[in-house]
């Protein structure tokens, strides 16, 4: 620590206490203390960075995950419509097949039909082209 000396002269007394006459640089242990909680700031700033960048990393998975979810959505989606749309049609045929006139007509359609009917129910639920 630094001290003022009586007549005013600084002097440096290392572990030693501050005598009854001597006067205690309070400009000095001001610094020494402003830089001690700058240093104590800086450490702190520095865990809440880390922290930070932990939580940036866990919410970019959290988003990563969201987002293969919600394409896994999509793609059933379309699974969907796509079979919607098969099966639809098939009602129309038979609808169509059973206003002929033509009953041999109507059988060949009805025979076609069943066999499209069959393929659509052993179509893997994933195949949305097929």
């Amino acid at each position: 620590m630094h001290t003022l000396s009586p007549t005013g002269r600084r002097s440096a007394a290392p572990g030693a206490g501050v005598a009854p006459g001597d006067v205690v640089d309070l400009r000095r242990y001001r610094l020494a203390r402003l830089i001690r909680d700058a240093g104590r700031q800086q450490g702190e700033l520095a865990r809440m960075m880390r922290q930070s960048a932990q939580e940036r990393t866990q919410l970019a998975e959290a988003l990563q995950g969201a987002q293969r979810h919600l394409a896994s959505i999509a793609d059933n989606y379309k699974v969907l419509l796509v079979r919607l749309k098969r099966e639809k049609d098939f009602r129309d045929a038979c609808q169509e097949a059973a206003e002929l006139g033509d009953l041999d007509e109507m059988i060949r359609r009805r025979d076609a039909l069943a066999l499209e009917l069959e393929a659509i129910r052993r179509t893997p639920r994933g195949a949305a082209g097929a």
